[in-house]
């Protein structure tokens, strides 16, 4: 089974749509459950709830090494720390109306500091973070996305469509650059993200690398890309949504959960 661990704001939507189109009602977006942290139990659900369950995918998969997924294939997706804070700040005040100054917002989230370490490793943990990455057999880079693809085309146990729609949300980008602008701000960004830096380095220089080199490509190469795509109205993909929505509505009627984890 695919398991992709979606980092938010490092690309995850459009690799979703790769596996959402490749496995269509097969495919189930685990924040529907609406547990903030997706355990073993929501996973026996979802496969009754999805018969011939072949991929999974959530930024609710904390820890992901630990679920007992059968035959897994762990993937996943870094971006650059400070970018993907920045990124997810303007968005937390264009989208969610976020008032909040950058460092305010910083100490009062935790999505906003070493979030991709906590992810991965389910705690602020640096050095299991980056015992459990090397053990991910895909580890893709936002900043290398179309490489990071054909990383997968040549490690991924069975095929799948790696043609995509880059999916770009319009927006003013005067929150971003205000705060690219600020030198204090992306230092002040550094200080509360230090372990989610130290894993990214580790994987842009040791685990891309030396994954890519394993199958015969250069880390810096220039590749072809597989956005392709001008639309999204592919039949699989829209059968295996609408089949999410079904999933999600099951889950407003259990008892007991929790409200939505928040959208990525």
């Amino acid at each position: 089974m695919f398991v992709f661990l979606h980092i938010p704001k490092a690309a995850g939507t459009s690799f979703r749509f790769i596996l959402e189109n490749t496995f269509g009602v097969r495919h189930c977006h685990a924040p529907h459950c609406r547990s903030k942290r997706f355990s073993a139990d929501d996973l026996a659900r979802a496969r009754r709830f999805f018969p011939g369950l072949k991929s999974l995918a959530g930024h609710n998969l904390v820890d992901p090494l630990a679920l007992p997924v059968p035959a897994p294939f762990y993937m996943t997706m870094l971006r650059d720390p400070v970018v993907r804070v920045v990124s997810k700040y303007q968005d937390s005040v264009l989208r969610g109306g976020n008032t909040r100054s950058f460092e305010q917002t910083i100490l009062d989230e935790d999505r906003f500091r070493n979030y991709q370490v906590k992810k991965i490793a389910g705690a602020e943990d640096l050095e299991k973070a980056k015992r459990d990455i090397a053990r991910f057999h895909f580890v893709g880079l936002t900043e290398r996305f179309d490489l990071s693809l054909h990383l997968l085309g040549r490690v991924t146990p069975e095929p799948l469509n790696l043609n995509y729609r880059k999916y770009v949300i319009p927006k003013n980008d005067r929150v971003k650059n205000e705060v690219l602008a600020d030198g204090a701000k992306l230092a002040f960004a550094r200080e509360h993200n230090a372990l989610d830096i130290e894993l990214h380095r580790y994987v842009v220089e040791e685990v891309f690398p030396e994954r890519c080199r394993r199958v015969g490509l250069e880390p810096d190469a220039s590749v072809p890309t597989f956005n392709t795509y001008t639309h999204d109205f592919r039949w699989r993909y829209r059968t295996g949504r609408l089949w999410n929505k079904v999933y999600r509505a099951a889950h407003t009627r259990v008892p007991g959960r929790r409200s939505p984890a928040p959208a990525s």
